[in-house]
């Protein structure tokens, strides 16, 4: 979807790559058989209240010993709101709030903002006309008792930028950023000039803020990865610039406790230091009983202790830490439980912080294999070898004395996993459960977890996406086998068979439901020189090598309707999708799913939070508390946050039960409310999107047989073992190319690309 949100898409790197250089994390307690040095410090939380319920959490920010945010009044008797500058007090706790008054009325909307330890905030506002059609930047200061001191137009200077960061440094001048662009201004809101870091094409300013020296710097993203930088003020230009700065994961650049900056990537808490250009971590925010994801800001007080406000958009719960760095020795120790993550999430962290809340015995520790923040890597060669190479250390550690407790399956080859006999079979961890039982779960999602007799996870909530068709030309049926699409796409020359897919995707999409055709990780047999995967060699060479959007290019849905594209991959989420399917083929939608060798339907179960013990694990029973207390939790389904079906049973009833209720907008007294046709006003529904080619779509309340026929995808979908990284897909894709490029015939090919898989799932059994 081409949303207009510049400020988002321009952070978005090319190819989608979010994978990154392997981390080591070390955990407390031990790891497999080996005992990891002990952590000689602790980061000790202790839990904040602020009493205002008008209190905002978004950009609250640290001055002096005060926490100040703006908070929003609605006078519901007079019908006007208000604002005001709100400092909470860390030093007694008390609130004072003073409202602010512009100088000259207008429709003020304050975006960007930076405190004094006086008080005083400077602040970027958006000034709209009347009816909303033309935007203005102005740059506001306010006094200590909430008094506009001035109001300096910056439009022609922001012109069609948005404002990003905002910053002041020692002597009180102000510091204003967007895109690639940071405008100076003295303290009385004059202009000053601007600098513009070499972002390179294709980069950005990633954040802005304050050093522990007094100055002003700016982190910002370029072809050479992350860089740091200080701002000279009077020169109108950068100063010096410093290597091996983390990433980051916050907005904000903030004073270190004894170095220069506090860093934290959503993981762990650095601090950097300028002179050396040097990063020590200090702690992982996990041992402290914090989601790192969740991190808004945070800071380093005067008495050593750091300070975060965290914000879980899902529960839609804020607060505020104080940690206090303590010897170990005196923190009363756990046993841990090691999780291991390919890519690792917000949801196992939020999942690994409700149980250690809530667990005397037990502590649980994330193992990454892939840190997504510092990938400096490019194109797709280079990302698929950096996950390449993390499931390698995956493998390596669940053969080893190294071996996690649990074990995150996404992206992972299930299957060649379980032909290794790696994974304890959690049927008889169910059979001893007093919280859940198997029947509580959809009995198709279990039946394809288990593999060999084993049941090797038990997801707790999946998506699907299958390939839909003009039912007209592929027929009402599911299911199709790859030389019926081959036929079909040979019926259609002047069309594409999918929007925009390269070689490697296509190879993906016929390779990733008919594994077993070709590979048999339990014998160790390969199929890859048999006239089956010589026609998928030939197929696949009419693609191109490489695909990129270009400007203007109609969306997808517009394309199938004219007629030059002639499939559609949908991601069903929730049972609103498959009205946009049955819009885009205008009625005549047929599911037909991807091919596979035998005709069966090929529609994909893309399971979350999809956990397995090991078999080699030290904490056996400590794991399936933690797997079962997630399990059995309940999701207030109301709420509209659950993303995805869930896999209990009466969950997902539920949520087919919500997802078709009917009801009606109602007035002060309980009368329905009717539109301008005298029609009631349905509740629910609503929202929509659309592409910059004008094509867009309302969704409404889904009917009984849409969602019957959402039910009826589940129940023949089942998870695939190829992804990104997978080491087959890497071969096949790497011999191919001499094919593709009229190097070597079909025969030689096929014939390499056979040795190499038998060779590597020789060595992987």
């Amino acid at each position: 979807m081409m949303f207009k949100k510049k400020a988002v898409c321009r952070r978005i790197l090319t190819l989608g790559l979010t994978a990154a250089m392997m981390l080591s994390m070390a955990a407390c307690g031990k790891t497999g058989e080996e005992e990891t040095e002990k952590k000689e410090w602790a980061w000790v939380p202790e839990y904040v209240t602020i009493d205002d319920e008008n209190v905002s959490y978004y950009d609250m920010q640290l001055a002096g010993d005060g926490l100040f945010y703006l908070s929003y009044d609605y006078d519901e008797a007079a019908e006007t709101s208000s604002q005001s500058i709100c400092r909470y007090s860390l030093a007694d706790g008390s609130i004072t709030k003073t409202p602010l008054s512009y100088a000259e009325e207008k429709n003020w909307t304050l975006n960007r903002t930076v405190f004094a330890e006086d008080g005083s905030m400077y602040g970027t506002a958006d000034v709209y006309n009347e009816d909303y059609s033309e935007r203005e930047t102005w740059l506001c200061k306010f006094d200590a008792q909430g008094n506009q001191i001035f109001a300096e137009d910056m439009t022609e200077l922001v012109s069609d930028n948005y404002v990003d960061f905002m910053a002041m440094d020692e002597e009180g001048r102000i510091y204003v950023s967007g895109d690639s662009v940071i405008w100076l201004f003295d303290q009385d809101g004059r202009n000053q000039g601007s600098v513009s870091p070499d972002v390179g094409g294709n980069g950005w300013i990633r954040s802005m803020g304050r050093g522990k020296d007094g100055r002003v710097y700016a982190c910002y993203y370029n072809n050479d990865g992350y860089v740091l930088t200080d701002i000279d003020f009077e020169g109108r230009k950068t100063g010096g610039t410093y290597e091996n700065f983390p990433s980051g994961n916050n907005d904000r650049l903030v004073p270190g406790i004894d170095k220069d900056f506090l860093v934290q990537d959503g993981s762990r808490v650095f601090e950097y230091d300028i002179k050396t250009q040097s990063a020590e971590e200090l702690f992982s925010w996990l041992d402290s009983d914090i989601n790192g994801s969740y991190v808004q800001n945070f800071w380093a007080l005067d008495d050593g202790r750091i300070l975060a406000v965290t914000m879980d958009w899902d529960a839609n719960e804020e607060g505020i830490t104080l940690l206090t760095k303590k010897k170990a020795s005196e923190v009363p120790q756990k046993e841990t439980i090691v999780v291991g993550t390919l890519y690792g999430d917000s949801n196992i962290q939020a999942e690994a912080v409700r149980f250690n809340k809530s667990n005397d015995k037990y502590h649980i520790s994330i193992r990454e294999y892939l840190d997504f923040n510092n990938w400096n890597g490019e194109g797709e060669d280079a990302y698929r070898a950096y996950v390449a190479d993390g499931i390698s250390r995956i493998n390596n550690d669940i053969t080893s004395g190294n071996c996690p407790d649990i074990m995150d399956l996404s992206g992972l080859n299930i299957k060649q996993l379980a032909a290794k006999g790696v994974f304890e079979d959690l049927n008889g961890y169910l059979e001893k459960s007093d919280k859940l039982k198997r029947s509580d779960f959809l009995e198709n999602i279990l039946d394809a977890y288990t593999l060999g007799g084993t049941l090797v996870s038990i997801p707790y909530s999946f998506q699907l996406q299958t390939v839909v068709g003009k039912a007209s030309e592929v027929g009402s049926e599911m299911g199709w086998t790859i030389d019926e699409l081959i036929a079909y796409a040979d019926a259609h020359p002047d069309a594409q068979l999918f929007d925009s897919v390269s070689r490697d995707q296509i190879m993906m999409y016929l390779m990733m439901y008919n594994a077993d055709s070709f590979v048999d990780w339990n014998t160790g047999e390969c199929y890859f020189d048999t006239d089956a995967f010589k026609n998928v060699l030939n197929f696949v060479k009419r693609f191109p090598d490489e695909v990129h959007p270009e400007e203007g290019d109609l969306s997808t849905p517009n394309k199938i309707q004219r007629g030059e594209v002639l499939l559609y991959q949908a991601n069903l989420y929730n049972f609103n999708e498959i009205q946009v399917c049955n819009e885009v083929f205008q009625g005549d939608a047929a599911y037909i799913g991807y091919p596979t060798t035998d005709g069966s339907a090929g529609c994909m179960l893309s399971a979350s939070q999809t956990y397995a013990i090991l078999s080699k694990a030290k904490q056996k029973e400590g794991a399936w508390e933690f797997l079962e207390g997630f399990l059995a939790k309940e999701v207030d389904l109301e709420r509209g946050s659950f993303f995805g079906f869930p896999t209990r049973e009466s969950m997902l009833k539920a949520m087919a039960e919500e997802a078709v209720k009917v009801e009606y907008y109602t007035d002060e007294n309980g009368e329905i409310v009717l539109d301008e046709d005298g029609e009631p006003v349905v509740m629910g529904g609503g929202g929509g999107f659309s592409y910059g080619d004008g094509w867009s779509y309302d969704y409404r309340i889904p009917t009984q047989e849409e969602v019957d026929l959402t039910m009826s995808l589940m129940e023949t979908a089942r998870p695939v073992s190829y992804s990104d990284g997978d080491e087959v897909l890497n071969i096949i894709s790497e011999e191919a190319a001499a094919f593709y490029q009229g190097q070597k015939s079909v025969d030689e090919v096929a014939s390499v690309i056979q040795s190499r898989v038998k060779i590597y799932v020789g060595e992987s059994r």
